[in-house]
């Protein structure tokens, strides 16, 4: 297990120190429930603390419930995965680009400035005459329509309009096999929830969509990027991956 963990700010303790640095990797997903903690040696080396040092903040966050000890085995990330906070992780950089930083830069943008990437089509591009008529006539609906939660797999209709669509292009979806997002992004993260687990490695296009990187790194999996060429993957490169 890697245990080059930074120190945090020194403040406190030395013991407080020690349990701030695991605190700040459980809380990172570094450490995910179940994770081995590093051993009490070579975390004392890492510190630059004594090993009773690291015993006593390893047992001091065993007495709080938030590690596990193990006879003979070590210690261990106890209790479900803590909500994700983001101010706990530090900018994971791609050539020298925070997706997290381009991501703010584009929704704080005014309307003049130019968003290459951020798949956002201009509004002009956008059937406004017909959103203009389909609002006017929800606003008409009944009042349950406009006030009352739906089903979470989204608009009926929809969904039977996509399962339609998509049968004629020779995939079998039923209607309620099909979920509506808010959007694409969002798509990718319920699917990061599901399938993913901190630590996974997950092979991407390179170029590929910042959002996506964003949320694979929030999810802390492991990217690795596979050229993308005219004719798609670079397949040599891909199977050395």
């Amino acid at each position: 297990m890697d245990t080059r963990l930074d120190s945090p700010n020194d403040t406190g303790t030395l013991v407080q120190r020690v349990m701030a640095a695991i605190r700040q990797r459980i809380v990172g997903r570094t450490l995910a429930p179940g994770a081995k903690l590093p051993s009490i040696r070579g975390f004392a080396k890492v510190m630059d603390v004594s090993k009773s040092t690291v015993v006593e903040a390893y047992d001091r966050l065993v007495a709080e419930g938030v590690v596990q000890s193990r006879r003979g085995s070590g210690f261990y990330v106890a209790g479900h995965l803590p909500p994700l906070a983001l101010a706990e992780i530090g900018p994971r950089l791609d050539r020298a680009v925070d997706p997290f930083w381009v991501s703010r830069q584009s929704l704080e943008a005014g309307g003049d400035t130019m968003k290459p990437g951020c798949g956002w089509l201009p509004a002009t591009w956008r059937p406004q005459a017909d959103l203009r008529r389909s609002l006017r006539g929800l606003a008409r609906s009944d009042a349950a329509v406009l006030t009352d939660y739906g089903t979470p797999l989204g608009l009926l209709p929809l969904r039977q309009l996509l399962s339609r669509r998509m049968a004629e292009r020779g995939i079998e979806a039923a209607p309620d096999q099909i979920m509506l997002t808010e959007s694409g992004t969002q798509a990718i993260d319920l699917l990061c929830r599901f399938l993913i687990e901190p630590g996974d490695t997950v092979l991407v296009d390179d170029p590929c969509y910042f959002n996506f990187l964003a949320l694979l790194r929030a999810h802390r999996a492991k990217v690795v990027s596979v050229p993308y060429t005219q004719s798609g993957p670079d397949m040599e490169l891909f199977s050395k991956r």
